[in-house]
């Protein structure tokens, strides 16, 4: 079933109907809460909906926050836009009795064009103010993984001296329990194998007066490690605990025509050579980081005699990826940090451009099909990137294609056609560089790594 009326449309009405917890029937005895969970690795973000009104938007890993609603039934719909069309598809529907005082989660698993919804009821927590725990209860939806023991302790505790408090099989989730408010570890291993372990959480202090749903993932191209625990409290806070096992990553990417090569270290006395002899257009692999702010020194390539530039580097969150873009004039370079997007969605493909040529300070960009010209009537499918900026994601079905570049709000082109070939899946990153010819933009292809 598809909404049959534009995206951009929709976007006004999806806004106004947001405002939920109302019921058009009589009589209500109380409210429930309802959220749904995302658990399709890969999926493009999922639209929620209690019969036609919309609750909220939900990408993979990620969970909408709860919204109240009278004791009634109701049929819940999922939709989710495709590329390349220019409706909502409705892709699930379940009808549930919302009941009073309970917690309804809604989680979509499976296949993104036929969901499996599971639904996971627990009771609501209420707080008086005085407490000094927290409420957690404990869920399995990572599709790789057969079942797990789920071991909650507090640090220098190992795994195995006190009992999981619980174990999963797909789909699964077990009652809730209190624990004190403090720091906390999460292990999680094959059930009853102590010896197999999948994740280890870094320490984190949680606090009294929330009540969690930790929900073990997959890890998807935007985690450095295989697994991934998400976490939403009944307030709507996420919470993400990361594996101590896989620090942040850092990568590289020269896109300054100005600037020739260079040696990145991450040490004021440039002692520690991070990555050597970093070309124009080239790009570093990840390189393991830290969870700290740090700064970089940027000098000619084989020599310490001077530092070009050097750039303090926000803290990267743990368990991700950043991407440090040089860029700039002569004398004036600065290292651009971005969080890329490296998750790859069957369903499509994923193209973006970082804009890192100095002589324009915005453009427009055109996909065409191969061969394919620009047209008079054509329209940009970006408007105005600007420089030092990545641009949204743009979605592509597969096939081949030709990009161009143009001055903003005209024709001019100024770059193109360069042609990708793409397949569902890819992500295709590129950055737009400076030529010789300052009228000239160049867009080189930054594989993935």
């Amino acid at each position: 079933m598809k909404r049959i009326f534009p995206l951009i449309a929709c976007i006004g009405a999806l806004l106004l109907a947001a405002c939920g917890g109302d019921s058009r029937l009589p009589d209500p005895t109380g409210k429930g809460s309802i959220r749904a969970i995302n658990a399709i690795p890969g999926s493009p973000d999922i639209n929620f909906y209690i019969e036609e009104r919309f609750i909220g938007t939900v990408r993979y890993k990620e969970s909408t926050e709860p919204v109240p609603y009278d004791d009634f039934d109701y049929t819940f719909n999922f939709e989710v836009a495709f590329p390349g069309d220019t409706e909502f598809t409705r892709v699930a529907s379940q009808t549930l009795k919302v009941e009073a005082s309970r917690d309804h989660i809604l989680m979509l698993s499976g296949d993104i064009n036929a969901p499996t919804v599971t639904i996971w009821n627990g009771d609501e927590r209420t707080w008086d103010g005085s407490e000094t725990v927290f409420e957690a209860r404990f869920s399995h939806a990572s599709a790789s993984l057969g079942d797990i023991d789920v071991y909650f302790d507090v640090p220098g505790t190992a795994p195995g001296t006190n009992p999981p408090v619980a174990t999963l099989s797909f789909g699964e989730i077990v009652d809730s329990a209190d624990f004190a408010e403090g720091p906390w570890v999460m292990t999680v291993t094959a059930a009853g194998d102590l010896n197999t372990v999948y994740f280890t959480s870094r320490e984190s202090n949680l606090l009294p007066q929330f009540a969690h749903v930790f929900t073990v993932f997959d890890g998807d191209g935007n985690d450095t490690a295989p697994v991934a625990v998400r976490s939403m409290t009944s307030v709507g806070n996420p919470l993400n605990l990361t594996d101590v096992g896989f620090p942040p990553e850092i990568r590289f990417i020269h896109t300054a025509y100005t600037l020739g090569p260079v040696d990145v270290y991450d040490d004021e006395l440039l002692t520690n050579l991070v990555e050597p002899n970093l070309i124009f257009r080239g790009a570093t692999a990840d390189i393991d980081t830290t969870v700290e702010t740090k700064t970089y020194y940027f000098t000619p390539a084989n020599s310490t005699a001077m530092v070009l530039f050097e750039q303090e580097i926000t803290a990267p969150a743990p368990g991700s990826f950043t991407h440090v873009y040089a860029v700039g004039d002569t004398d004036a370079w600065i290292g651009a940090r971005f969080v890329p997007d490296r998750a790859s969605q069957p369903s499509s493909a994923k193209v973006r451009i970082f804009h890192g040529a100095v002589n324009f300070s915005r453009f427009d960009v055109y996909v065409q099909d191969r061969g394919v010209a620009i047209a008079d009537e054509d329209t940009a499918i970006i408007l105005g990137a600007a420089y030092l900026q990545l641009t949204p994601r743009i979605q592509l079905v597969a096939g081949s294609y030709d990009l161009y570049l143009t001055e903003q709000g005209n024709k001019t082109e100024i770059a193109g056609p360069y042609p990708i070939d793409i397949a569902l899946g890819d992500i295709v990153d590129l950055i737009a560089v400076d030529t010789v010819d300052p009228t000239v933009i160049e867009l080189v292809d930054v594989p993935v790594p």
